[in-house]
This record gives C-alpha cells, sequence and structure tokens, in this order.
C-alpha cells in the first residue's frame, strides 16, 4: 500500500544561500518543500498545510526559533510535526531543555553536513509516511468492521424477514399440499377473502373460495402434465360482492418426497378492463380511419417496406397475398408521370427531418381512377444513413372532382374563353399547360406535346427580366399581378399584351396560371384586367373553404395520433407488469434456495455450540457458504431491475453487447432451469457497444428468449415421435457498422401467414391464457427508438430466428472502457 500524496516539508532560515543550499541537498527526496525567508510575513502558510518535518533556523531577526517552534506545535493540524533546529552554535543545558519544551526532536549545525541532514531528514520522512500508512490501515478495518457487522445483523434477521417479506407482498400467496389444504396463505389472502386460518396444512382451499378450489385444480392438473410453472386467469367474488379478475401463477415445488403446489396470484381486473377499452379504441380508430377515407403507413430506407394500416390497404387494394410487394404494387397501378415524381422523391429525400406533402393518381382494377393526397413526415437518422418516412394517406377523388368541375366552369376550356390565351406554369417557370387558343396565340402549334419549355423565353430580352420578377414575386406571395409587356412568337411575330397570372399548385408543387391578352388600347386592357380580378377571386374563395376543411380534417387525425400514443404507453407498462408477473414464481425458488443453505448453517452452528464441539476453521468455512449465498441473493435482485417500469426511456449509455447477452442467458437459464434447453452464445467480436436504455434492451432480449423456450417447450410436449435435442442459438457479429444480434431456436415455428401481423399489438399465436400478444409489439418500439430494426424469419415445426440490427457505436471513452472492463 502506498501513500496518494506527497508529504510536505517546511524550511525556515532568514539567509537566502542556506534556503538554496537546502532546495539542492533536498530536492532529490520525494517531497515537497515550502521555503520561507521571513517568519512573520510567510507564517500563515504553517495552518494550511500538514507537514512532515520542519527545519528550523534558531537565529532569526525578526522572532527567535524558540517562540516559532511553539507557534507551530500549539496549532492543530502540525500539533505532532517534529522540528529541526539549525544553528551555528552549540547548545547549553539550558538551550537544550528549552529546545525539548518548544518540541524539537533533534538539531543540525551549519555549516551543514550533507550526509548527516539527508540522514535525519530521511529518518523523519519515513516515520511520517509508516505513521500515515497506520492510518489508512486502521480507517479501512474500522470500515470493515463496520460492514462485518452490518453483514452480521443483516444474516441474523434475514432469516426471520423472509416470511415477514410474503407477509407484506400485494400479491395472494398461498401454498397447498396434494390435497388442496393449505400450509401457508399471507394476509393478503386471508384478507382478500375475509377468511382467518385455523391453522397449518388443518383448513381446506374449499373452506376459503369454492371458486378458487375449481381454479387452483385447473391450474394444477395442467401443471401436472408440464415441467414449468403455469399461469391462469378466473373471475371471483370477493365478501364484498364484487367481480375481481386475478390471474394466479402457479409452481410445484418438491420437498422431502412430497408435492406441494405454490400459487401467486394479483388482481387484473384494471388491466383487463385496459386491455378491453384499448381494443375497443383500435377498433374505433379503425372505424374512424374507414369513415375518413385515410390510412396511416410507414417506410425506411433500410427494408425497404411499406407498412401500412388496414384502411390504407384496403384504400391501394393490396391483398394479404402482396402484403410483401406493397410498395411495387403501389407503384405498378400509379399513373405514369406520377410514377416518376415518386421514384424522384425517394432519390432526393431531404437530410433533414421535415413535412412532405404529395398527390398522385391511382387506377384501380376495374379501371377507375382515384385521387390520393399523402402527408409525409420524413426523419433522417445521421448514424445508420437511414431515412423513415411515417405519413397518412387519404382519398381525395371528390375534391379533385369539385376542383376540375370548378376550374372547367371558370375558364381553361369554358367556351367563354375560348378567345384567350390560358397557360398554367411550375416552379421553374416551364410551361405544364396550354390551351389550343393559346397555342396559336403564340403560333407554335406544337407547344401542348413539348416538355420543359420555358415560358420567359417568348418574351423580349429588355423585358425577360421585368417577366421572371413578376412571376417569382407571385410564387412567393401567392397573390395576383398583371403586367403590360411585349410577347415575340415562335414566327417572330411581335405582339402588345396583358400577362395576368396569379398562385395555384401544378403538379404538386407551387406554380403559376395566368392569360395572355393582346391589347389595342387602355380601355380594353382596363375591362380585360377587371374580368380576370373577378375569376380570380372567386377561384380564390373556393380554394379557401377547400383549405379549412383540409386544416380540420388533419386536426382531427392528429388527435387521433395523440391518442395513440397514450395507448401506447399504457401498453409499454402492461407488458412490464406481465413479465414481472411472470418471473415472480422463479425468483420466489431462487432467494428460497440460498435461504433453505442459510438457516441449515445457522441451526448447525447452534447445535455445535451447544454441544461445545467448534472451532475457528469450521466457523470461518460456514461464513464463507454463507457470504456465497447471501451474493447469490444479491445478484438475483439486482437482475429484477429489466422489470422496472420506472425506468426513464430518455436514459442513454453505451452498452456492452457480449457482457448484456451474458447476463440475459444467466437470468432466462434460472427462470427456466427445470427445462432441459441447450442455449449457446457465439460473437465474432468482443468490442462491441450500442447506445441506448440497457434495461429496455435486455427487456427485448429476455421476451425473445422466452417466446423461445415456450415455442420448444410447445413442440415437444405435443409431439408424437421422438423427442430430439433442444437448443437455441444466440450470435453477434459486426455487418457493414452495424452490429446484428441473431436468436434462433428450433421450437415450433410461425405460420407463413402469421409472420406479418407478430409485431401487432395483442396478436399471439400460443394457446389461450398464455400470453397477451404484446411482448413483440412493445419489443419492436424499444429497438426503433434505439434507431434499429428487428426482424423475424421461421418455418414451421423448424425453426424461429429474430434479427435485432443496431447501429455501432464507434466512439468509446477510455472512461467507459475502464468501467466495462471492471
Amino acid at each position: 500500500m502506498e501513500l496518494d500524496f506527497t508529504p510536505q516539508l517546511l524550511i525556515v532560515d532568514d539567509c537566502a544561500k542556506n534556503l538554496d543550499l537546502l532546495k539542492a541537498l533536498l530536492g532529490e527526496l520525494n517531497v515537497n518543500l515550502d521555503l520561507v525567508q521571513s517568519p512573520i510575513n510567510d507564517i500563515q502558510y504553517i495552518e494550511k498545510k500538514e507537514y512532515a518535518l520542519v527545519i528550523l533556523d534558531l537565529q532569526l531577526p525578526q522572532k527567535d526559533g524558540f517562540l516559532l517552534a511553539q507557534k507551530i506545535r500549539s496549532g492543530k493540524l502540525n500539533k505532532l510535526c517534529p522540528i529541526i533546529f539549525s544553528t551555528a552554535s552549540f547548545f547549553d543545558a539550558t538551550s537544550e531543555s528549552k529546545g525539548y519544551n518548544c518540541g524539537w526532536v533533534d538539531f543540525v549545525m551549519k555549516p551543514f553536513d550533507a550526509k548527516i541532514l539527508l540522514n535525519k531528514v530521511t529518518v523523519f520522512l519515513d516515520l511520517y509516511c509508516s505513521r500515515k500508512l497506520i492510518e489508512a490501515k486502521n480507517e479501512k478495518l474500522q470500515v470493515a468492521l463496520s460492514e462485518k457487522e452490518l453483514i452480521e445483523g443483516h444474516l441474523r434477521n434475514l432469516a426471520s424477514s423472509y416470511r415477514s417479506i410474503l407477509e407484506a407482498q400485494s400479491e395472494l400467496i398461498v401454498k397447498i399440499n396434494s390435497s388442496y389444504k393449505i400450509e401457508f396463505a399471507n394476509k393478503t389472502l386471508t384478507n382478500f377473502f375475509d377468511y382467518p386460518l385455523s391453522g397449518i396444512a388443518q383448513d381446506h382451499v374449499a373452506s376459503v373460495s369454492p371458486i378458487l378450489l375449481n381454479q387452483l385444480k385447473q391450474g394444477v392438473e395442467k401443471l401436472n402434465g408440464r415441467e414449468n410453472s403455469i399461469k391462469i386467469e378466473g373471475q371471483i367474488s370477493n365478501p364484498k360482492g364484487q367481480i375481481i379478475y386475478l390471474e394466479w401463477i402457479i409452481c410445484k415445488e418438491l420437498e422431502f418426497g412430497d408435492t406441494y403446489y405454490l400459487a401467486i396470484g394479483r388482481d387484473v381486473t384494471e388491466k383487463k378492463q385496459i386491455k378491453d377499452s384499448l381494443i375497443k379504441k383500435e377498433d374505433l380508430s379503425r372505424k374512424l380511419q374507414k369513415r375518413a377515407q385515410i390510412g396511416s403507413f410507414e417506410w425506411d430506407s433500410y427494408s425497404k417496406l411499406i407498412r401500412g394500416s388496414d384502411e390504407f390497404l384496403r384504400l391501394y387494394e393490396i391483398k394479404s397475398s402482396q402484403i410483401d410487394n406493397v410498395f411495387e404494387e403501389i407503384k405498378l397501378k400509379t399513373h405514369p408521370d406520377d410514377r416518376e415524381a415518386i421514384e424522384r422523391l425517394l432519390l432526393n429525400l431531404p437530410k433533414k427531418n421535415q413535412k412532405l406533402e404529395f398527390e398522385h393518381r391511382y387506377t384501380y382494377s376495374n379501371g377507375e381512377m382515384k385521387y390520393f393526397k399523402l402527408e409525409i413526415y420524413s426523419e433522417y437518422n445521421l448514424e445508420c444513413k437511414v431515412f423513415n418516412l411515417y405519413g397518412l394517406a387519404s382519398d381525395i377523388s371528390k375534391e379533385k372532382d369539385m376542383e376540375f368541375t370548378f376550374k372547367e366552369s371558370l375558364s381553361l376550356e369554358h367556351d367563354v374563353y375560348k378567345e384567350k390565351a390560358i397557360f398554367e406554369l411550375n416552379s421553374k417557370n416551364q410551361i405544364s399547360y396550354v390551351n389550343d387558343y393559346a397555342c396559336d396565340f403564340l403560333e407554335c402549334q406544337d407547344l401542348r406535346n413539348e416538355k420543359n419549355v420555358d415560358f420567359v423565353k417568348f418574351f423580349r430580352k429588355d423585358e425577360k427580366i421585368k417577366v421572371e420578377k413578376l412571376l417569382n414575386l407571385i410564387g412567393l406571395s401567392k397573390g395576383f399581378a398583371f403586367e403590360l409587356v411585349s410577347i415575340e412568337t415562335k414566327k417572330k411575330t411581335l405582339k402588345r399584351i396583358v400577362l395576368a397570372a396569379h398562385s395555384c399548385i401544378v403538379n404538386n408543387e407551387n406554380g403559376v396560371r395566368g392569360i395572355l391578352m393582346e391589347i389595342v388600347d387602355n380601355k380594353e386592357l382596363e375591362k380585360e384586367s377587371t374580368n380576370y380580378k373577378d375569376i380570380i377571386t372567386g377561384f380564390k374563395r373556393q380554394e379557401k373553404e377547400f383549405a379549412n376543411k383540409t386544416k380540420k380534417l388533419k386536426e382531427k387525425v392528429e388527435k387521433e395520433l395523440k391518442v395513440n400514443d397514450f395507448h401506447r404507453q399504457l401498453l409499454l407498462k402492461k407488458s412490464e407488469l406481465e413479465s414481472l408477473g411472470k418471473m415472480a414464481s422463479s425468483m420466489v425458488n431462487e432467494i428460497n434456495q440460498p435461504l433453505a443453505g442459510i438457516s441449515m448453517i445457522m441451526d448447525n452452528l447452534l447445535l455445535r455450540l451447544s454441544m461445545k464441539k467448534i472451532d475457528e476453521e469450521y466457523i470461518r468455512e460456514k461464513c464463507s457458504q454463507v457470504f456465497a449465498d447471501i451474493d447469490r441473493i444479491k445478484k438475483c435482485l439486482s437482475q429484477v431491475g429489466i422489470y422496472n417500469s420506472s425506468q426513464k426511456e430518455d436514459v442513454q449509455e453505451v452498452i456492452n453487447v457480449k457482457s448484456l447477452v451474458n447476463e440475459t442467458i444467466n437470468l432466462i437459464k434460472k427462470q427456466h432451469r427445470r427445462r432441459s434447453v441447450e442455449i449457446s452464445f457465439k460473437t465474432n467480436n468482443n468490442d462491441l457497444y450500442v447506445r441506448g436504455n440497457k434495461y429496455k434492451l435486455q427487456k427485448v432480449m429476455m421476451d425473445i428468449l422466452n417466446n423461445a423456450y415456450e415455442s420448444i417447450d410447445y413442440k415437444y410436449t405435443h409431439s408424437d415421435g421422438e423427442e430430439k435435442s433442444a437448443w437455441i442459438k444466440i450470435t453477434t457479429d459486426l455487418v457493414k457498422e452495424n452490429i446484428v444480434i441473431v436468436v434462433k431456436d428450433n421450437g415450433i415455428g410461425i405460420d407463413t401467414e402469421n409472420l406479418n401481423y407478430v409485431f401487432e399489438p395483442f396478436f399471439t399465436t400460443k394457446q389461450s391464457g398464455i400470453g397477451s400478444g404484446l411482448g413483440l409489439y412493445i419489443s419492436k418500439g424499444i429497438v426503433q427508438r434505439m434507431n434499429g430494426q428487428i426482424a423475424v424469419q421461421s418455418t414451421k415445426n423448424e425453426f424461429t430466428e429474430m434479427k435485432l440490427v443496431f447501429p455501432c457505436e464507434k466512439q468509446i471513452s477510455a472512461k467507459t472502457l475502464k468501467l466495462e472492463n471492471h
């Protein structure tokens, strides 16, 4: 053991040369030197530091060494500090006595003998360091003794407190024998049924509640054909007449050849009500989407798959056999002009979060054409370089029909405006539409068939800038304007015209719509511009009404999205509560075993003490066993943290994937220790790190492994053939800057038609009474919040493979690595 600081040495001498000499002689020692020449001005340093040694000149001009030594030894910090006087004259008996009274321990003569001085200083420094080491060891010893007393006190109370723990549990706990007589019941159960127990192994379950007896019999009968615990749910009435839903976890225990059953029940009335409410809300949400003809969807550039709601699939006529190729099916039936726009949108997605709007035409199988509007929210994950799109699709065919009717009634093809040059421009001022009169007006008959024709090229060079400013101003301010300009046709005919235009939407982007009118005098100009203003005013009024209806529909959809998010939070809490209840029985057994060992050790110690046949070696051996059992209990309780619902979702930390998988395997083996399943773990890279919430990720791994165990168990308990070896294989690897975790089992597998629904809420392939169908749904949300992906592959009666993909955390600080290794 070494000191974690450097000793301090104080030298006081009024001669600067002596100070330099002492600094040169003592500078090589492992010590910090404080050199003081004027004790009157610098004496305040003495009480700010603890010194290992003070070398004090006896003959000082302002204050002699005796007085200064008394000052040093009278303080609190350096009360025991040794003082060496330095002097040029020999001491008489009186001076020596006075020096000892002042606290000196030795002296050196001037001029200094380097060897003598170094030897004396070294001796006192060694004594100081030894004293400090002894003090540090004493402090550690005191701490160790205090911890030992705490552990011994905890050990004495542990056995007696175990029963108190069970009594204080909020769950209903009852232990019965094979004849359904009660061996133990906690206060929660007796209070619930308002039934006082008369004694151990005397009261029958039927005397407490006949309904309870039927429920426990049902569970025991199912359990006897299985090796693991079982969960059942039933309805019962309490003494107040209230209908309560109880969820029971029943475990089989063997004690000295006798069979016992431990049943742990909890009130799930509120959970069932929430589940029923969520199902109703989900049905209501589907009905609202269907009534409003709005469907939700999501897409990511990693999987390039569209996942849509039922209404989304209905809108786009997607059948169940086409569910894996939704994007290709939509592209196939989309109008060719809009199809190019969709592909251009996906190739030029913005690398920032923003909202996009898009409209396209879609042809049904019966030839009917629909107009759909997409509101898309784009998110870009910089670390994974993945785009995520979330959006709503709505049928706007009726609105489009109204718009086209209104458009036709206004100007574009109406008889009133057949002699008006009508045009539409896109955001780049390129011609998107012209009527026949405009083609004649510009003396360019092929204008309708040509693409990307620049509208400004028809104007004279000196007026092109003015026209561009006019068109850009209209697009930015979304208003109406007109200008008197000259236009040059394709055949070089020069015409004096009025250019009148206003902003509009052209091909899903901001554009311009307008009229070209040739003028002869100012009166004609004034008349035509007034007529066009009236047309634009009516058109804008209709556009404003349509915008208000769209805004109200959007607000309604956003409100429903918030309600759905609240439901998702409830589902998350429900899943965590289910996981905690599922593990309760294994936790009880895991803690019960070391407690039984501790109890037996204590009985042996007391027996030997009464017989006076005990020695120190035996006590040490038994204490080491007790400490090992205590460590086992601590480790078991620490692992319950993954089910702690108070873990905040915004907690982000660097997670060692290998350590997390090993911890999860240890925990799952304890929970399913009675099942003969070979579980293996292989990693091709030990230094794999991800960023996220460790407890949530461990819960995902636990849910996946629980599903694997249950799948294997169901396969081999319902198989008529010869049982084969059951296994679960876990692998981790680094693939293209992504960490891939694969969990594969040879269980019952999943039907092909169910693979697309395993991540949906309340969807389950398990038999009735086992699972709620929320585990994988919640796991998917946790993985996505960590910027990861989750996928499943399975073949019926062969295997199931779950794959987790996370971006690799590259930058790991030295401090983090040190903590991980520790």
